[in-house]
């Protein structure tokens, strides 16, 4: 595992400066998971992880956009400067039949592991505080064990490499360069309105 971490140190760069969250889908179907965000698969748009932001930046409040492609046998979701990945019901839509999800949400005021597998929450943690007392709403599963210090001196790159490690998928430095298919997604708050403890694990 430290290997892996090593691999991901590139993330620890403050001058990076990333609000955003990372979510990888077992499925094959990008449709499906765009529709899950509540976007719409019909629509898609080329752009970089920084024109993504500046065009949601536009029309403040109004959408959020999402870049969503196949890796494998798996979806990969990133949002800059956005959180829909990192609330438990979209985990829990995201992970039906069968399914596994997993997100990390960066930000400068709060982080979140979420991992739900067949409709179910099964982590849902702050990296910062791996081995503290938990909150009563934290949900943090076995395999963070043994990890503690690794996420207190390198939280992000501890993030991105037990991501790998539980959904195969590795992060490519190149996706925050490249043109990928870009959809315009709802708040979050705006897609759960009617969900009670749509963040609650």
């Amino acid at each position: 595992m430290r290997s892996l971490i090593e691999h991901y140190l590139w993330i620890e760069d403050p001058s990076l400066d990333l609000v955003w969250t990372i979510a990888v889908v077992r499925s094959t179907s990008v449709d499906r998971v765009v529709r899950t965000y509540g976007g719409d698969p019909s629509q898609p748009v080329e752009m970089t992880f920084q024109e993504a932001e500046a065009d949601a930046a536009e029309q403040p409040g109004a959408y959020f956009n999402a870049q969503a492609f196949s890796a494998g046998h798996h979806v990969v979701v990133i949002e800059n400067n956005g959180w829909s990945g990192s609330v438990p019901e979209l985990g829990r839509r995201a992970s039906v039949d069968d399914s596994h999800y997993f997100s990390f949400y960066h930000s400068h005021t709060g982080n979140r592991v979420l991992q739900a597998v067949d409709g179910q929450v099964t982590a849902c943690f702050d990296p910062m505080f791996v081995g503290y007392p938990a909150a009563q709403a934290d949900l943090t599963p076995d395999w963070t064990a043994g990890l503690e210090a690794e996420f207190e001196k390198h939280y992000k790159a501890t993030c991105l490499a037990v991501m790998e490690q539980q959904t195969s998928v590795a992060f490519d430095r190149a996706w925050l360069d490249e043109k990928l298919p870009t959809y315009r997604i709802p708040d979050p708050d705006v897609l759960f309105r009617n969900v009670d403890n749509a963040r609650t694990p």
